[in-house]
């Protein structure tokens, strides 16, 4: 009866993996460009090419940015999307190394019971 049910839950597993990849193989392509036309994009026409909404033509250099006059409202828009995501990426660092392992370690050691 168990080898049974290991067959059951093996052919279960086969039958989801091959639908769900018919599924993402099939779908339809919409307005989004693939990484191969950004490249292109890139390559040919700069960063007029790729879009203006994160005005990537504007350099910056980092004293603006970090510098004792901060002013990132006036930076083009690249710097205050890069300047956040290194904020966001510190933090999950942060959560990722110290925080979730500590609470890990105390509470598999029985230091915190749930």
């Amino acid at each position: 009866m168990r080898s049974f049910r290991t067959a059951a839950v093996a052919g279960v597993a086969a039958i989801a993996l091959s639908l769900g990849s018919t599924t993402i193989a099939s779908a339809e392509e919409s307005d989004q460009k693939d990484l191969s036309s950004v490249f292109s994009a890139l390559s040919s026409g700069g960063p007029a090419a790729v879009g203006e909404e994160w005005d990537a033509d504007l350099p910056a250099t980092g004293n603006d940015i970090f510098g004792e006059e901060e002013s990132r409202d006036e930076q083009p828009a690249w710097v205050q999307n890069m300047y956040d995501l290194t904020w966001i990426g510190g933090i999950a660092t942060l959560l990722g190394v110290i925080v979730f392992p500590a609470y890990n370690y105390l509470v598999y050691t029985g230091v915190i019971t749930k």
